[in-house]
């Protein structure tokens, strides 16, 4: 008789693929599944999963939380089901190093995390290393940022690179994906990034390509000209060579509201035409970002849809549009508003509510969707639901009450899409062999309870979380903190 170090019977499996699920017992050994089926062993520990859901862990393919995972238990994406965090987005992060240091950089522990106090990585490659090394508690992928790379380089120069800077930007980049980046990304409304153009990046993007590795992007202009922004970043990857991944895609503002109807067929065309191009978005018509990346983009600001989240100082701030914060000052010119906050708090996040209800449901329908979270990991405050809730809503408001995709296709969505797509070896399926990243749910129960105003609250529904094959969650609570490990691109 076999014997195993946990087996889970009695589960409804879903395995990731979008094939219709089927009552099995699930067997681990070590890190990795070792048998599905009519499993006839013994087991250290057995699960009783009769009437729950057994899926592969959810796959955040967008996060911010490149000095978290170095520190913390991570609590807030392990308990809604993440067992695998992608890091480096937006052309943001705390890698390559800058010359002067990583402590110079405003506001870079409100939004990424707190830093570990001995931070003294240079390289991408010592970066991903220090991720190692600290056994995270979930497993790590990471792009590489463009926006450290030109800030280490250019600083904030507002110029293109001459040949020599572009070089050393360009041997950045080969660093990074030699050890392992999953890619290269861009944060295209963000200073320094937002300097780039459009050449620069495709240079860049050739030495992505020759690793095989994947573009992936925070787009020009989510608003009125959100499609010259889609077709900007199509033709990055047709020139240089390599896939292309639209971030949070969505319509931001008002008089782009529609516009995904255009901005998807074109990313078919594209497809069609031979290219690689897909996107992500999470489930909810509220965005976030820092505020001053908020007046930069909107040519005007409604009061009532911008709400401070999270600052350093001014807590009287936290969970206040800036309609109600004019009020505090008796100033009524919202720029005027902002302008104040900001002069206090130059690294301030803040929600804003301007995606309308009929986008999100296009782009999350559409079968190249995959889901990331895109939370702020901030430490104060009142982050965006999202950071605790946004999986366990794509399935309990978008599959089981809005029917707009059935809970097979909401699982491959958030785990063998994304895997496939990132190059995440032997993830996001539940098969022989692969690695035991599963998540045990009750599919009629599971719920996301965090809200604007309430947001740091776990989901319900979901009894065990399992990361390398280690309990990690348990009906409820956290119970493993370095379960995880780095993973880099195509390496098992």
């Amino acid at each position: 008789m076999a014997s195993y170090d946990i087996i889970i019977r009695g589960g409804t499996v879903l395995d990731g693929t979008g094939a219709p699920g089927r009552i099995s017992a699930v067997a681990i050994s070590g890190e990795r599944i070792a048998a599905i089926g009519n499993v006839d062993g013994e087991s250290a520990k057995e699960i009783d999963a009769s009437g729950l859901t057994v899926t592969p862990g959810f796959i955040d393919v967008h996060s911010h939380d490149d000095a978290a995972v170095l520190v913390s238990p991570m609590s807030f994406k392990l308990m809604q089901g993440v067992t695998t965090d992608v890091v480096g987005n937006c052309g943001a992060g705390v890698a390559p190093a800058l010359r002067d240091g990583l402590r110079g950089l405003p506001g870079v522990e409100l939004i990424l995390g707190p830093l570990p106090k001995e931070a003294g990585w240079t390289t991408f490659g010592e970066y991903m290393d220090a991720v190692e090394a600290a056994k995270p508690a979930i497993n790590i992928g990471c792009f590489l940022p463009h926006g450290m790379v030109r800030a280490r380089h250019l600083g904030m120069d507002r110029r293109a690179p001459d040949a020599n800077e572009l070089a050393a930007m360009q041997a950045d980049v080969d660093e990074g994906m030699a050890a392992g980046a999953l890619g290269m990304s861009t944060g295209l409304i963000y200073p320094p990034g937002a300097w780039a153009k459009t050449d620069e990046i495709v240079e860049l993007s050739k030495v992505v390509a020759r690793h095989n590795g994947l573009y992936i992007s925070h787009i020009r202009n989510e608003a009125e000209q959100l499609l010259e922004a889609v077709d900007e970043a199509i033709s990055i990857g047709r020139e240089a060579g390599l896939p292309v991944q639209i971030s949070h895609h969505k319509a931001a503002s008002p008089d782009s509201w529609g516009k995904t109807a255009d901005s998807i067929r074109m990313i078919e065309e594209a497809n069609t035409a031979g290219q690689d191009v897909a996107f992500d978005a999470y489930p909810y018509a509220a965005g976030s970002t820092v505020l001053s990346a908020a007046r930069a983009v909107r040519r005007d600001i409604d009061p009532d849809a911008i709400v401070v989240a999270s600052v350093n100082e001014h807590r009287e701030y936290e969970g206040k549009s800036i309609r109600q914060i004019g009020e505090m000052f008796d100033i009524s010119d919202p720029r005027e508003v902002v302008s104040r906050v900001l002069s206090e708090e130059p690294a301030a996040v803040a929600v804003l509510h301007t995606m309308h209800e009929d986008d999100v449901r296009r782009v999350l329908a559409h079968p190249l969707c995959m889901i990331g979270s895109d939370g702020i990991p901030t430490p104060t405050g009142k982050p965006h639901p999202r950071l605790y809730s946004c999986f366990p809503r794509v399935i309990h408001r978008y599959s089981r009450e809005a029917g707009l995709f059935s809970l097979e296709e909401a699982i491959r969505k958030m785990t063998s899409l994304p895997a496939k797509r990132f190059k995440l070896a032997d993830r996001g399926e539940l098969r022989e062999g692969a690695f035991a990243d599963i998540v045990i749910f009750d599919a009629d129960r599971i719920e996301d309870v965090a809200t604007y105003e309430e947001p740091r609250q776990h989901p319900k529904g979901i009894s065990y979380v399992l990361v390398n094959g280690r309990v990690a969650a348990e009906h409820g609570k956290q119970v493993e903190t370095h379960a995880g490990r780095l993973v880099r691109r195509g390496v098992s």
